[in-house]
């Protein structure tokens, strides 16, 4: 094979492969069927629901009459919800490489 067509074909393999840019910002939302702006939404709520849980846990070890079971109760309900966004993302994932079956 010539150094050109060498060149060419490098050059083209480049091209199929995405750029850093959208590996790191685009692809994972892609991925969940939501745009770069809703996954930073919902990102950030999560993350401002874990502070505030953090919050409940270290009032707790200071007076630990207060706040007995909010984070237990808050972490759980968290957990349940990211497992729900995460099912869809795997149902989402099998119906792009043509594997799902709604019936199963």
């Amino acid at each position: 094979m010539s150094v050109q067509a060498s060149e060419r074909s490098h050059t083209a393999g480049e091209m199929s492969r995405p750029s850093l840019f959208d590996r790191l910002f685009l692809e994972h939302p892609r991925d969940v069927r939501e745009t770069y702006f809703e996954h930073f939404g919902h990102s950030a709520s999560y993350g401002v629901r874990v502070l505030g849980i953090a919050a409940c846990c270290f009032i707790h070890a200071l007076i630990p009459g207060l706040h007995k079971t909010t984070a237990s109760r808050n972490i759980c309900k968290l957990a349940d919800e990211l497992d729900d966004r995460a099912q869809e993302a795997r149902e989402e994932r099998c119906r792009k490489s043509g594997s799902y079956d709604a019936g199963l």
